[in-house]
């Protein structure tokens, strides 16, 4: 077999299995992909309100995140 054929297959597959591997998000058992878009959406809020500095943002988002009882895995 040629490279010109073997390279792009290779990429599909590579390409087809990452999309089939669990993407990490926020999760919390028991609750809905709406009530965890809700409660990310309100921590953004939050820290836009308080004007929390930019580099300070992402620390701030996973603490309030954490302290709704959510945690950043792969289902």
């Amino acid at each position: 077999m040629s490279h010109k054929f073997i390279l792009p297959v290779l990429g599909l597959v590579m390409l087809v299995s990452a999309c089939a591997s669990p993407q990490p998000a926020w999760r919390k058992s028991g609750v809905s992909a709406d009530d965890t878009l809700s409660a990310l959406s309100d921590c953004k809020y939050q820290i836009g309100l308080n004007k929390i500095p930019d580099a300070q943002q992402k620390d701030m988002l996973n603490q309030c995140m954490k302290g709704k009882g959510f945690r950043w895995r792969a289902e």
